[in-house]
Parts: C-alpha cells; sequence; structure tokens
C-alpha cells in the first residue's frame, strides 16, 4: 500500500511539473523569459486627453507640413513617375526598379497629413499608370515589401478607417489588386527549402537570386532581410482574405523565429544565415544593420496581431532585449557625457561602433516594454534614446553622423583596448564630446527622430517635442536646396556650399517628415493604442 502510494505521489507530482512546465512556455515565464507575461489588455500611448493636456502645436506640424508640399510639388515638377529626385542639380533617378518609390512610399504621409491633391495624384499612379508585372533590374525584396507593398496595405487601412477620403468607391478592390500583383511576382522570392527568402528575385524569369543575380546553395540572408514582411503580408492576407502571404511570410520567419538551437545570447541570433539550412554561416551579433528590422518586428507582430498565434515573437523579442541590454550596453567612459550606446559582437570581438540605423531600438524598447510592463527594459530604451540625442546634440551642424565611437567603460569586454579617435578633429571631438563620428554623412535617415516620436507619445515627456523640433530646424537648414532637400555629406561641417550629395531618398518624404508631423500634431492621430507602424512607418490598424 505504501508503494502504491508512493508512486501515486511520484506522478502527481510529475503531472503537477509537467503543467506547470507548460504553463511556463505558453506564458513566458521559467526557460523561455523569466518574469515575462502577455497582457491581456494594455494601453500604450500616454494618456493626452485624460491628463487634459492639449497635445498638438499646430504651428509646428504646419511647418513640417509644409517641407512635405515643398518636397511634393518639386518632385512632381521634376522627376515624376521616375523613383527619385535628384534636388540639387534638379534631374531623377531610378533606385527602386522604376516604380515611382518617393509616389507610392509617400501616399500614406501625404494621406495622414490630409494633402488630398498630392494623394489623389498618387493613387492616380498606383491604380492607372504603374506596372508591378515588370522592373528595371533585380527587385530587391526587403526594400520593395518595407516600401511598396508596406504603403499599399497602410493606404487602405487609412482610407478605411476615415482618415482620408476615397478617391473613388472602388478604392479599396483597385489598391489591393496592385498589392496581390506586387506580392505574387515577389512569391518565387520564398521558393528555398527553409522558406526564407532570396535577397533578389529576377521579375522576368519569375526565380530569387543572390544579390549578384545567381541561383546556388550557398546564398546567404541577412536577418532583417529574412525577417521584415510579417506585418506587410499578414496585414494582405487580412485584408484579402487569402492566406498564401501570411503562410509565405511565417514560414520564412519561423527558423529565426523558432529556432531550437541554443544561442549564447537568447534572442540574439548570429548573421548572415544560409537560406538553404537556416543555420549561421557568420558571427555578427548586431540589433543595428543589417539585422535590425528583424527585432523591430518581432514585438510589432503580436501588437498588430495579440489574438493569433503571435505570443512568441513577443518572446523572443523580450528575450532579445534583454540579452541586448546585458551583452551589448555600453556607456562611455567620459566623465562628463557617460551616455548609453550599443555594442556590435563579431568573431569574438566587441565594436565600439553603432549607426544613425541602429537608433530606431529606443524607440522600439519603449513601445515593447511599456507594452509587457517591463520598468527596466524601458528605462534601457530611454537611456539609448538619450545616447542618440546626444550624437545630434554633439555635431556642429546639430545633425546626428551614419555613425559614431566611443571609448567604452566597460573593463570586461573584449578586446580590453578598442581604437580610439585616429584623426586630429576626430580627437577633438572625443575630447569635447565623449565620441567621435566615424562616417560624417547624413542620409535624411528618420530613426532619431523616429524614437523621439515613441518617446513622446509615450511617456509625454515634452524634452522629446523639444529635441525633435531642434532636429527639424537643422536639417532643413542643411538639406534644402533648390529641388528638395539633399543628403548631407559631412555633419561636422555648417557650411552649405560643397556639402551636398545631389540625393534624396523615398524614405525622406515617407518617414521623417511623417514621424516629425505625427510628433505635432494631436496624438489621436495614428494612436499607438490601434496602429502599429511598419519599418518604413506605414501605420497598419491592429486587429485588436
Amino acid at each position: 500500500m505504501l508503494v502504491r502510494r508512493s508512486r501515486v505521489a511520484v506522478a502527481f507530482v510529475l503531472a503537477c511539473a509537467f503543467y506547470l512546465f507548460h504553463r511556463a512556455l505558453s506564458s513566458g515565464s521559467g526557460p523561455m523569459g523569466s518574469g515575462f507575461a502577455i497582457p491581456r489588455d494594455t494601453r500604450i500611448q500616454y494618456p493626452f486627453r485624460e491628463k487634459g493636456i492639449n497635445a498638438r502645436d499646430a504651428k509646428k506640424a504646419e511647418a513640417v507640413k509644409e517641407v512635405m508640399k515643398r518636397t511634393w510639388k518639386l518632385y512632381k515638377e521634376k522627376a515624376w513617375g521616375f523613383d527619385e529626385i535628384k534636388p540639387v542639380s534638379g534631374k531623377y533617378r531610378n533606385s527602386r526598379n522604376g516604380w515611382g518609390a518617393t509616389i507610392i512610399d509617400s501616399m500614406t504621409t501625404t494621406a495622414i497629413m490630409g494633402l488630398t491633391d498630392a494623394f489623389a495624384d498618387q493613387y492616380d499612379w498606383v491604380v492607372n499608370r504603374v506596372d508591378f508585372n515588370k522592373a528595371e533590374g533585380l527587385v530587391d525584396p526587403f526594400e520593395t515589401t518595407i516600401r511598396y507593398l508596406g504603403a499599399l496595405v497602410s493606404t487602405v487601412d487609412l482610407l478605411e478607417a476615415g482618415i482620408i477620403s476615397p478617391p473613388s468607391p472602388s478604392f479599396r478592390r483597385n489598391i489591393l489588386k496592385q498589392a496581390k500583383t506586387l506580392a505574387d511576382n515577389l512569391g518565387p522570392g520564398f521558393d528555398t527549402p527553409t522558406g526564407m527568402i532570396w535577397p533578389r528575385i529576377n521579375f522576368t524569369e519569375a526565380r530569387g537570386m543572390d544579390m549578384y543575380g545567381r541561383r546556388h546553395q550557398h546564398a546567404i540572408v541577412h536577418l532583417a532581410r529574412a525577417g521584415s514582411h510579417w506585418l506587410e503580408y499578414s496585414t494582405l492576407s487580412h485584408l484579402t482574405g487569402d492566406k498564401t502571404y501570411l503562410d509565405n511570410s511565417t514560414k520564412a520567419w519561423d527558423c529565426l523565429v523558432s529556432n531550437k538551437r541554443g544561442v549564447p545570447w537568447p534572442g540574439i541570433l548570429e548573421s548572415p544565415r544560409s537560406i538553404w539550412t537556416g543555420l549561421p554561416v557568420g558571427t555578427t551579433r548586431t540589433l543595428g544593420a543589417p539585422d535590425d528590422s528583424h527585432y523591430e518586428y518581432l514585438i510589432k507582430a503580436h501588437l498588430l496581431a495579440p489574438k493569433s498565434s503571435t505570443n512568441n515573437y513577443a518572446r523572443r523579442w523580450y528575450q532579445a532585449m534583454t540579452s541586448a541590454q546585458k551583452h551589448l550596453s555600453s556607456a562611455a567612459k567620459s566623465q562628463t557625457n557617460p551616455h548609453t550606446f550599443l555594442l556590435s559582437y563579431s568573431k569574438d570581438r566587441y565594436e565600439n561602433n553603432m549607426g544613425h540605423l541602429t537608433c530606431f531600438i529606443g524607440g522600439n524598447i519603449l513601445l515593447g516594454a511599456k507594452y509587457l510592463s517591463q520598468s527596466s527594459l524601458f528605462s534601457f530604451g530611454e537611456a539609448l534614446i538619450e545616447g542618440c540625442h546626444h550624437s545630434y546634440a554633439s555635431m556642429p551642424s546639430k545633425i546626428g553622423p551614419e555613425s559614431w565611437s566611443w571609448m567604452p567603460r566597460e573593463s570586461h569586454l573584449r578586446p580590453p583596448h578598442f581604437p580610439g579617435p585616429v584623426t586630429l578633429s576626430q580627437r577633438e571631438m572625443y575630447e569635447k564630446t565623449g565620441i567621435w563620428a566615424t562616417a560624417t554623412n547624413y542620409n535624411l535617415r528618420p530613426e532619431v527622430v523616429e524614437s523621439y516620436f515613441y518617446g513622446w507619445r509615450i511617456t509625454g515627456e515634452e524634452k522629446y517635442r523639444r529635441w525633435a523640433w531642434e532636429a527639424f530646424e537643422a536639417i532643413v537648414k542643411a538639406t534644402e536646396t533648390e529641388w528638395g532637400y539633399s543628403e548631407v555629406d559631412d555633419v561636422t561641417r555648417v557650411r552649405k556650399e560643397g556639402n551636398l550629395r545631389d540625393t534624396s531618398e523615398s524614405f525622406w518624404s515617407a518617414e521623417t517628415l511623417k514621424y516629425l508631423y505625427l510628433i505635432f500634431e494631436d496624438p489621436e492621430l495614428c494612436s499607438l493604442d490601434e496602429w502599429v507602424f511598419n519599418t518604413e512607418a506605414h501605420p497598419l490598424k491592429r486587429r485588436l
């Protein structure tokens, strides 16, 4: 009798242990992330109205809108139908397959700003002019998805939400027809053993290729290219009822998100990966380019569709951010400027270099940490935004450089002696600010003001709007030309003459100006409680 009771007790204990283990996996505690839990209903955006705060600054919002109106007017006058205007010479170029990137990528900006005439031109271009069955050169599925496809599905969401009046009764059918055509032509890119997408697609042959137009079993892809399709494809499936797009993007991401192999830093994967096996063929671990938006999309996928099977995405994001806080966070050694930055890691060595592109991560951390009620991560995100702001405040032009370095305070990092500033100007900058620019150009990028947007919308702290206005004024002053706004060659110089690159990519109007405008407009416009922004700032309606 005693033996039987003992066996029953053992069986009961084992059953309880199995139940608790299974529950831990489903809730996110235990091995998948200590302290992690998926909330049922969490408000993300700061309650401006409930606090009696008039959060709209009409004068500044209108100033940003005027820059957008000028950008559009000059593009339409000098470069209509081409991907970009060359803002110094007034010429044009195609860099995104000749589909009119500036037209389509900025559709959601004109919609949000209420620029109905510009939006009508864009709508006409999409439904009557552009042909997504033909492409100039090989197609980059990453850029095409975030710029073109993201804009198209976001436009449908914005129109259906009443943010802009539909230009025709058949707008939904017309736009989705073009979106489906584009997505169908991108479909052959997923034809790999793992489902991970090829880096390029030949539309003429309907075949995936590597970056050089070759097809072989040694093709590789970085994390951002492999993992930045889910938001757009999931939305397309939701709008059309065709699950093919969701299935493709889910499978493409699965070997990353559901990676069963142990990794040294939970959630942070080595890159690049083989599209044939899904295994790493490189040793880089970074939250910056070219892996950045894979991590960005993990939390955003869950926020977009929290009632679907996206808990694991949020769990992986939580793991990655806590690993980054532990392994990649670095404080500058400077006593007067001990700001927080993010290292990269490759070949058993840390690199004390951070890029403007990485500055999205502060805002992304605030977004996820607020939703998951993680105060330590939230403070980490705030510190990273402060560090990126310092990169702007440190430059004579008051615009942050493409990349910069600092001397890490942490003594345990390898190598024990990091390379310091080399040139006289770098040494002078380091002594004054605690950082030095390693690439001095500014490419009209949005990432710093993007994080200001999340900082303002989530915390309500006025400093983020102040920083955003300072950035806006500095950017316009340095980049304005006769035919638009141009990339800057050297942000350590104040003089404009001879310091412009005659290039203006579509994200200037799609992202940078949109985020700036939304910082000063009524926060209820595209509230974070109702919308998720893809990595090109196209808002997608949350499916709560």
